[in-house]
């Protein structure tokens, strides 16, 4: 189940980064803040919808591409078992991010 949820963040950010080596980390380096962002906001108890809009809220300078990649995470991470949410998640959709 891990391996099939990496790999659609693995196509998610495939679509997303910028080919600039500079630029792509900073974005991967967004990304891995969004995921955290949105643990957190899970581990303080809101629903998938309400951590989706506040989520969003915080993603600077966010284009249309952006938006899908982090409603994504949200489903994603809400279909997480609450043991795995660590911080090993958002370093993981990292790491993911910068191997594309």
């Amino acid at each position: 189940m891990i391996r099939r949820m990496l790999a659609s963040a693995a196509l998610m950010f495939s679509l997303s980064v910028p080919a600039v080596a500079q630029d792509k980390e900073a974005e991967c380096r967004k990304f891995g803040q969004v995921a955290t962002n949105i643990m957190t906001e899970r581990k303080n108890g809101s629903n998938a919808r309400r951590a989706e809009r506040r989520v969003l809220r915080t993603i600077p300078d966010m284009s249309k591409t952006d938006e899908v990649l982090a409603v994504q995470l949200v489903d994603w991470i809400y279909s997480l078992p609450e043991e795995q949410l660590s911080p090993e998640v958002s370093n993981m959709v990292y790491q993911t991010c910068l191997s594309q």
